[in-house]
């Protein structure tokens, strides 16, 4: 059943018929709900008189018309909740397979370059695979794919081959599946693993760069689409509808819908759509836990955590984190723009107190603080990323070229300043400190704190774990890098185009209306009101009518009509 398999996909903790009675016990609950609302609904409608018995009633029924009408509610309370609530835990699953498989393609390429530098060190699938299931903080859902495999290996006695079939069967994901075949044929047949590990990664990098391109045609076409119907449209519409409220026989109302609804609502639907079809970038940082980190986490023993010098050592742990934010506020800004709204927020709530005239000042002052700093980080990612493949490229060749790598390092701390230079000299001293060189790389990651180049320091942190080849492995990382910046700089070249394009049509739409509201619409409901024809309609014939009246004139009803339409169009024409 599609159900059975989404919740498979999903790796819900449950089986399907506890899910289906869990789905159902909670839509029971929301329907009772549902139906108390109803009723209590069906007697406010009917205490306000909303309803008109003969219509709303059967003839049939109208003798027990305030039962009938609390019934139909109450049931429609029951049915409405109801049915939410199941249909929400039913589709719950099936939403939650498809992040998971959104998720997993996304990294796929970073994984199998994870997994082709630890084969290059000499290490069998199995341990490949439990590196891999040990950073899933990093790796997100693939990690958790995999550790699907070794739990079935580890405690239900399951040998690899069965274990990966059972991942191709449940997996929501198409493009692990395929791997999986891969990785079976090769086992099965005895095959080279580092060849088919080089050849997967080759092709996750071919398809990147087509799924990319046609990404980029696809916003190509809703940047037409969006000027079409957001910028021509709504100048038409306004065009048309006031020229027919100044004959009489528009309405405003249709005006603000267009301004306030169209506008707004249809750049919100473009702004989602565009959301779900960009391919997702998995932003989360991973705090990469030395080895210090990890001794410090096993003596804090719960004995050790009730002690009096623990608690104390934590609370002057925390003064101490809240005196270097105050120190440096911008700095944690940086790294979370979320934080800026904390100096957005109190003048944004001054100015909507001054009155409704001061809302759009408001939000932008509210979101600015927040705009400059989302702007501030992505410069500052954007530049890591940048510099991350040379800097790689280069320890590579040192190392290959003889140098130690502690000696590489030095080298390419010299190399420039700025940016992630900065760290890497950091990262030199604490090696010339006595640091580790896993533990080294480890901080230096978490002083960038960009999500690529976390994945660089782990799959290094592993090879140096396993003591494998370490020329190969920066090689692989720095592809791998590479692939990235490529991706990004196409995809940021092409985006700036369409940006460009609907910037233009925003303000061409911009300097239209205000032509049109500055230099055509004053002159034409001038023109209409002047004249007393066609802009003020019957009501403007009924009062010349009369005043023709008073004056003394006597005319039939159809002639003083055309008498004055006459009268207009021969004003209007010496004009």
């Amino acid at each position: 059943m599609e159900l059975e398999k989404a919740l498979l996909a999903a790796r819900y903790p449950v089986t399907y018929d506890i899910y289906l009675s869990t789905a159902f016990f909670y839509a029971l609950i929301a329907g009772v709900v549902g139906l108390i609302l109803g009723f209590v609904c069906g007697k406010l409608f009917e205490v306000a008189g909303f309803f008109h018995w003969r219509y709303a009633v059967p003839p049939i029924l109208y003798a027990y018309k305030e039962v009938f009408i609390s019934i139909l509610f109450a049931g429609l309370g029951f049915i409405a909740l109801f049915g939410t609530t199941y249909l929400i835990f039913y589709f719950t699953p099936f939403s939650k397979a498809g992040d998971r498989r959104r998720e997993i393609e996304r990294m796929m390429p970073h994984a199998i370059h994870f997994m082709y530098a630890l084969s290059k060190s000499g290490i069998g699938i199995l341990q490949i695979f439990e590196a891999l299931a040990r950073h899933s903080d990093v790796y997100g859902e693939i990690s958790r794919e995999i550790d699907f495999v070794l739990r079935n290996i580890r405690y239900f006695g399951k040998d690899l081959r069965r274990s990966l079939v059972e991942l191709s069967e449940t997996t929501p994901s198409q493009t692990l599946r395929d791997f999986v075949s891969g990785i079976l044929t090769v086992i099965e047949s005895g095959g080279n693993l580092q060849i088919f590990l080089a050849e997967k990664a080759e092709q996750y990098r071919e398809r990147a760069k087509v799924e990319q391109k046609g990404f980029l045609e696809t916003l190509g076409l809703f940047a037409e689409v969006y000027i079409t119907l957001l910028v021509a449209a709504p100048i038409f519409f306004l065009i048309v509808e006031i020229i027919m409220l100044a004959i009489g026989s528009g309405s405003m109302m249709m005006i603000y819908g267009v301004v306030y609804l169209m506008i707004p609502l249809g750049s919100a639907c473009f702004i989602a759509l565009i959301q779900m079809i960009t391919p997702s970038d998995v932003r989360r940082f991973a705090f990469l836990r030395t080895e210090y980190d990890v001794k410090e986490a096993l003596e804090e023993s719960p004995a050790v955590r009730e002690s009096e010098a623990y608690k104390h050592y934590k609370r002057i742990q925390a003064r101490l984190k809240m005196r270097e934010y105050a120190k440096k506020p911008f700095q944690k800004m940086r790294e979370n723009p979320l934080l800026s709204l904390a100096l957005g927020i109190p003048p944004a709530l001054f100015l909507f107190t001054l009155g409704e005239d001061f809302l759009i000042p408001a939000i932008l002052v509210a979101i600015a603080p927040l705009s400059f700093f989302h702007e501030l980080k992505e410069k500052y990612e954007r530049r890591v990323r940048n510099q991350t493949p040379d800097i790689l490229n280069g320890l590579s060749s040192s190392v290959a070229s003889g140098l130690t790598l502690m000696k590489s390092i030095e080298v390419e701390a010299k190399a420039g300043k700025g940016g992630i230079y900065k760290e890497i000299k950091k990262m030199h001293r604490n090696i010339e400190w006595g640091a580790e060189v896993s533990d080294a790389f480890k901080m230096f990651a978490n002083a960038v704190k960009v999500p690529a180049l976390t994945r660089v320091v782990t799959m290094l942190s592993e090879v140096l774990r396993a003591g494998g080849n370490l020329t190969e492995a920066l090689s692989i990382s720095a592809k791998d890098a590479e692939m990235e910046r490529n991706l990004a700089k196409e995809r940021s070249v092409n985006m700036l185009i369409y940006v460009i394009i609907v910037y233009i049509a925003f303000f061409v739409f911009i300097g239209i209306v205000y032509m049109l509201f500055k230099n055509l619409f004053p002159p034409l409901f001038e023109a209409f009101s002047t004249s007393g024809g066609v802009g003020i309609g019957r009501s403007g014939i009924r009062r010349r009518t009369e005043q023709g009246r008073n004056n003394g004139h006597s005319h039939a009803g159809s002639g003083v009509s055309v008498n004055l339409l006459r009268s207009d169009g021969g004003s209007n024409g010496s004009r």
